[in-house]
């Protein structure tokens, strides 16, 4: 599309507005790179690309993270100079701060690109509580997106759910794999199967740890057939990760079980013992969780919280990420025409996604 109106190019199915903008979908026109170089030519054509639509488009989703240079966020750095602008919406995962020079710099550029954003939608409760002071934005545009469980019916069901004695971990983001490591050394007469890149070409392996790095369909295979799920994720960071692995595991009916001490996002879809298990965040910790499900004396109460993660984690649809991510961008569109056409003060259309309260965008 020439002059497409209402763009968006993270890989969300989101439907019209009620102004009846029809979505045009450009995720699929920016392939991900398999090089270094491939990353520079794609990411210039990106943000050259978004530059061109931005002249004309009413409406902007636009991908926090997308490509290693993050195109779509520095084409808001120019776009806050056009004398008319789309009303933009920041979404997918959101930056982590990493060493201070990285985040200097990741800084400096976000506050250089606010001005042309109008919300940011966090994928955590903990994390729409930090993300303003951490980058030095306005909290009025900070939203949450509570995430969603991604397996769909079919890929679940194209083979028998069962326990073919081995613990599953898999996913490469936000990970400490390193924990898991210790953990199964500590656990010599336990099998473990880790889908990752991230380890590939290690030396220290254990015995009992089998490293793979395996298509979609057998990732889900899998975790199909393991005895329970184990998402080890990197504490200390400043946004949210694992969600698809620890909600996919809840939706297959397994123990689900990831660390949650100074780790964001784990407690807004795990409550400890009830639909799934939350760890300290130490070997040890991991170690005696395991055993605590291996043993049979265990049984039903592993019974109990495998069937309460079926459950509850039904609430943590795709379907209800597009309807808060679709509230949070009409929310935005209605407060720019209310500053297009008064000089009134601005009252949410939508009261219940209110930054002073960002816990309002989701409940249990």
């Amino acid at each position: 599309m020439k002059n497409p109106k209402y763009v968006i190019t993270v890989d969300l199915d989101l439907p019209p507005l009620k102004s009846g903008l029809e979505p045009y979908y450009a995720f699929g026109q920016f392939p991900s790179a398999r090089n270094f170089r491939e990353d520079i030519a794609i990411s210039t054509r990106r943000l050259w690309t978004l530059l061109k639509w931005a002249r004309h488009c009413e409406v902007m989703v636009l991908d926090s993270v997308s490509g290693r240079f993050h195109p779509d966020l520095l084409a808001c750095v120019f776009i806050r100079f056009f004398s008319k602008r789309p009303v933009i919406v920041m979404a997918d995962d959101m930056w982590n701060k990493g060493g201070m020079l990285k985040y200097i710099f990741q800084k400096t550029i976000i506050r250089a690109a606010d001005p042309a954003i109008h919300r940011y939608a966090v994928h955590s409760l903990g994390e729409g509580k930090i993300f303003a002071r951490l980058w030095g934005i306005s909290p009025e545009k900070v939203r949450t997106c509570i995430y969603n469980f991604t397996f769909t019916d079919d890929e679940i069901n194209a083979g028998e759910i069962t326990s073919n004695g081995y613990i599953f971990a898999g996913g490469s983001p936000l990970r400490n794999y390193d924990l898991l490591l210790e953990s199964a050394r500590q656990l010599p007469h336990r099998q473990f199967v880790i889908a990752t890149r991230v380890l590939k070409g290690r030396k220290d392996i254990p015995e009992n740890v089998r490293v793979v790095q395996v298509s979609h369909t057998e990732f889900i295979r899998l975790m199909r057939e393991s005895d329970m799920v184990v998402t080890p994720l990197a504490s200390g960071g400043t946004r949210s990760g694992g969600q698809q692995t620890y909600l996919n595991a809840m939706r297959m009916g397994k123990i689900s079980m990831v660390n949650g001490n100074d780790v964001l996002g784990v407690t807004d879809y795990i409550q400890d013992r009830v639909n799934g298990i939350i760890t300290d965040g130490t070997p040890q910790g991991f170690v005696e969780a395991i055993e605590w499900v291996y043993d049979p004396s265990n049984l039903n109460a592993v019974n109990k919280i495998k069937q309460n993660a079926q459950e509850t984690v039904k609430e943590f649809s795709y379907e209800r990420y597009l309807c808060t991510m679709t509230a949070i961008i009409e929310e935005a569109v209605a407060e720019a025409n209310a500053r297009e056409s008064s000089t009134c003060p601005v009252v949410s259309a939508f009261p219940w996604l209110s930054p002073v309260d960002p816990e309002k965008t989701w409940t249990r």
